[in-house]
């Protein structure tokens, strides 16, 4: 047996016996779990602690294939093989289905959050020796790198939402507010996090580093706030001091190990062959013919184009190759137009377009239309329309005026704004 499959199994054993939580309902209000006072005194209980973050990111984002309902299936670019997805494509996002009410519901993110800030109390408690250096940065910079995803994501699919922090428990944040304090996290995991993680033998583990934050990852992931944010500046910066010529052997992306859970809304292998496709005349639309891509990463049959997943054992969320993307973003954002132009040349090896006769006016375009086509099964393109301001564009349902009012956010469940002061998105509450 592999190191990585023991590993698997550990986490697996983790999730249903420590951190299992026994909430019908989800909200930011937590139960905790049950540890023997003094656990925690060994750095293998204290990775427990870490790897349970890990647990509950992969429940947000996998259940009722979640990661993908809040970005390709909303936006109406892949479909995935389950009932409720055409109602998610047309928005359909207040029915009564029981899969929409779970995707409506916040609680898993926040779990993520009171995992992250266990362990950082966990680490910071620690006695003396019990922690190497190498493990308490590594856990730590985890701790906030996964913080700071979770918050990135709960701003970003619900807009404002509830601090989980104790300095300002349940304040109400603008999204702005929660990415700003997302970038301070992750900037911090970017000191602490090394481009490779090493193994329990101190051996460096590519297989671990990829299901694991990592330098690489959250470089990407602060990047991508910043820009959310529209600091290009930053961005660049970020970029530019991290990724370079010397560190280019050393990059990973990050993604979440599939395995079983005890939940049973999280899918066991949601990659499986067939589960995300496009409809044939979207697929051409997207990937006309001539474009090298075409075949590399769909199978066509009869009237559907499949995804191909290369590795069906990881779902990816910050893959190396968006790294050109994030250059090119960051550069025509902090006014490098002609740096901006080659990166985004880069990036895009294989389509049928002249990028080298982009101006000014026409980048953004072809850089959503390249993120479109790069990013497939990530589950960043809605994120990408609101960020680009272009939801309208796409998407027939909405209106400027509805995205005004917040019809590009997610609605929330009722019961993750019962008896805590919050109220419904002004766009999906009941007139």
């Amino acid at each position: 047996m592999t190191h990585w499959m023991k590993h698997w199994k550990f986490i697996s054993l983790l999730a249903i016996v420590l951190l299992c939580s026994c909430r019908k309902s989800l909200t930011v209000e937590q139960e905790n779990s049950t540890v023997e006072e003094g656990y925690y005194q060994s750095a293998p209980r204290i990775q427990q602690s870490v790897i349970g973050g890990y647990v509950d990111l992969r429940r947000a984002l996998l259940a009722n294939y979640a990661w993908m309902m809040y970005g390709e299936a909303r936006a109406g670019d892949l479909k995935v093989a389950v009932a409720f997805q055409q109602q998610v494509a047309s928005q359909q996002l207040t029915a009564t289905d029981q899969n929409l009410v779970q995707l409506s519901d916040w609680g898993y993110f926040y779990d993520v959050i009171k995992d992250a800030n266990d362990v950082l109390d966990i680490v910071e408690q620690a006695e003396e020796g019990v922690l190497s250096t190498y493990q308490y940065n590594v856990y730590r910079g985890e701790a906030l790198a996964l913080k700071s995803m979770a918050y990135f994501y709960l701003a970003r699919i619900w807009g404002p939402v509830p601090s989980a922090e104790r300095n300002n428990f349940g304040a109400q944040l603008t999204s702005e507010e929660v990415v700003a304090q997302s970038i301070v996290w992750a900037t911090e995991a970017q000191r602490l996090l090394p481009w490779l993680l090493l193994n329990d033998d101190g051996i460096e583990s590519t297989a671990l580093t990829a299901v694991r934050f990592n330098k690489t990852a959250v470089t990407s992931l602060l990047a991508q706030e910043h820009l959310w944010l529209g600091n290009g500046q930053s961005a660049y910066d970020v970029l530019t001091n991290t990724f370079t010529s010397s560190t280019a052997d050393s990059l990973s992306g990050f993604g979440l190990a599939i395995g079983e859970d005890r939940r049973t809304e999280i899918p066991e292998a949601p990659l499986s062959a067939g589960i995300l496709s496009m409809p044939l005349a979207t697929f051409n639309a997207i990937y006309p013919e001539g474009d090298a891509r075409r075949a590399g990463m769909f199978n066509i049959s009869g009237n559907s184009a499949t995804l191909i997943v290369q590795d069906a054992s990881k779902v990816d969320l910050l893959p190396v190759r968006e790294i050109n993307l994030l250059f090119a973003e960051a550069a025509w954002r902090s006014q490098r137009f002609d740096e901006a132009k080659e990166w985004l040349i880069k990036a895009a090896n294989g389509a049928t377009e002249d990028y080298s006769a982009l101006t000014e006016e026409t980048f953004g375009d072809a850089l959503l239309l390249e993120r479109q086509r790069i990013m497939v099964g990530t589950g960043q393109r809605m994120f990408d329309l609101i960020r680009f301001g272009e939801v309208p564009s796409y998407i027939s349902a909405f209106t400027e005026a509805d995205v005004t009012k917040g019809a590009a956010y997610w609605p929330l469940s009722a019961s993750s704004i019962k008896d805590n002061g919050w109220s419904q998105n002004a766009y999906w509450a009941i007139p």
